[in-house]
């Protein structure tokens, strides 16, 4: 029984963690890509939407990739 209550307690801190390290590093990740690459203005602000969707896109072939070669 304590071991259940411990499982309840520990899992969704884990899960509130989880989520805050992605979304840190993902924040300055896309806040410092602009700093990365040459030139002024509208270049800087598409390599951000360029990384965006490389991570839109990228994620579901990945994980497709991935379940296709364990099957």
């Amino acid at each position: 029984m304590l071991k259940r209550f411990i499982y309840a307690i520990i899992i969704p801190i884990l899960s509130v963690v989880t989520v805050a390290i992605l979304a840190i590093s993902l924040g300055y990740i896309f806040y410092n890509v602009p700093t990365l690459g040459p030139g002024e203005g509208e270049l800087k602000n598409l390599s951000v939407v360029l990384v965006g969707m490389a991570i839109l896109i990228g994620t579901p072939v990945i994980a497709y990739l991935v379940v296709k070669y364990i099957k």
